[in-house]
């Protein structure tokens, strides 16, 4: 096997699904096929011995077919990525895959723009695991606070209420504590943080960058535009080309001034793991993984809290944020605590409200402070400006 190549098995009852799954991969750049089976006994065998590849399976085969094999290999699952093809993918399919540790659900036959983020995301988990035994890399460290406490506000799927969630986070913040604090929009492209306040910026994150190497503190004063809670907001650029531009090290240039001038930063993330957001994860305080009451959604949710583990960072600053947690839609708020292997830290309900104060760009907090929504908003910020010492020791679900 060549070594820069993505290693690819591939198990189905019939060779004829065998054949068109490898011919579908030929289009597929850094992967090699370097198995094919129609017998389930190879795949005990495959993860027996902990075979560092992406397992392609069905569609005939199916989860009846090899559940009670993956349950006894669930640990195995971060070394052996399963992409499950099946020929209808339904919400109890999905539900089920989540809870089994499956990477991936696709249906047969697939597209390339279908299987590539699987692949990727694969891959960048098999890096994780080749480098901590060549190096005998050991748990990172407890990242040091320095400056301003960094919250981050993250989602893999879009539509979960983040940039709603960022904004009155922010704003809940400065108001219980009077501190300097700044919303930084790091979704370049898309951000939506200034139109959530209402906000009509003259300066954005592009107008710093030809700035970059002379910026200091008053400079960067000059470019945030303060709401009238008394949050400084640090908006994203106009046209989103122009978030192109805006390197890793730009940013981290940028929050390095933000630091000496704020004492908290909101960090609307994008939904990704980019180059910016994994630099960043070093210098977060704390990190508020936000899901809705949907599978899609708590299926990111699980791989990230996976890609985050492998990542090493610590679980204790992580909070989990179920928006919308009332929604009547056949899942329960135990059932995905079942699933993520974790407890829920925040449960925000659906309120007619927060459709209302966000077309008026006006936070909830601020809006109808007495309502649910403000109160679960509150929660999350006393847990975010709790001293880490102080934080719930029960996070994670035994």
């Amino acid at each position: 096997m060549s070594a820069n190549k993505i290693p690819v098995i591939i198990i189905d009852k019939e060779t004829e699904n065998i054949d068109k799954v490898s011919g579908l991969l030929k289009n597929v750049p850094d992967v090699e096929i370097i198995q094919t089976s129609t017998n389930l006994k190879d795949l005990e065998i495959i993860l027996k011995d902990k075979i560092n590849s992406i397992l392609f399976l069905g569609p005939i085969y199916q989860l009846d077919d090899v559940e009670k094999l993956l349950k006894s290999f669930s640990a195995e699952l971060f070394s052996v990525k399963i992409i499950l093809l099946v020929k209808e993918i339904s919400a109890n399919v999905l539900k089920r895959a989540i809870k089994l540790n499956v990477h991936d659900v696709l249906e047969f036959p697939f597209a390339y723009n279908d299987i590539e983020d699987s692949i990727k995301r694969a891959d960048e988990t098999f890096k994780e695991i080749i480098a901590e035994k060549e190096t005998g890399k050991k748990p990172a460290e407890e990242p040091q606070e320095t400056g301003s406490r960094k919250v981050m506000i993250f989602s893999t799927k879009g539509g979960c209420g983040k940039t709603f969630i960022a904004s009155n986070l922010a704003v809940d913040i400065f108001r219980q504590n009077k501190k300097g604090v700044v919303l930084f929009d790091l979704n370049y492209q898309f951000g939506d943080a200034a139109l959530m306040l209402n906000l009509y910026p003259k300066h954005t994150a592009n107008d710093i960058i030809s700035l970059i190497d002379k910026l200091d503190t008053e400079m960067m004063s000059s470019f945030l535009t303060t709401h009238s809670s008394g949050v400084k907001v640090l908006p994203v650029p106009v046209e989103p080309s122009q978030g192109e531009n805006i390197s890793t090290r730009d940013t981290l240039k940028i929050m390095d001034i933000l630091s000496k001038i704020s004492d908290y930063i909101v960090i609307d993330a994008p939904s990704v793991f980019s180059d910016t957001v994994l630099s960043l994860l070093d210098k977060t305080y704390c990190l508020c993984m936000i899901a809705s009451m949907d599978v899609p959604s708590i299926k990111n949710l699980k791989v990230s809290l996976q890609v985050l583990s492998q990542l090493r960072f610590p679980p204790e600053n992580i909070f989990v944020v179920l928006n919308r947690a009332d929604s009547k839609v056949g899942i329960s708020v135990g059932e995905i605590e079942s699933t993520i292997k974790r407890k829920i830290d925040v449960a925000i309900p659906s309120d007619r409200i927060v459709p209302m104060t966000v077309n008026k760009g006006v936070p909830v907090i601020v809006e109808a402070p007495r309502s649910s929504v403000s109160k679960s908003i509150h929660k999350l910020t006393k847990l975010v400006m709790l001293p880490k010492e102080k934080r719930p020791k029960h996070v994670l679900k035994q």
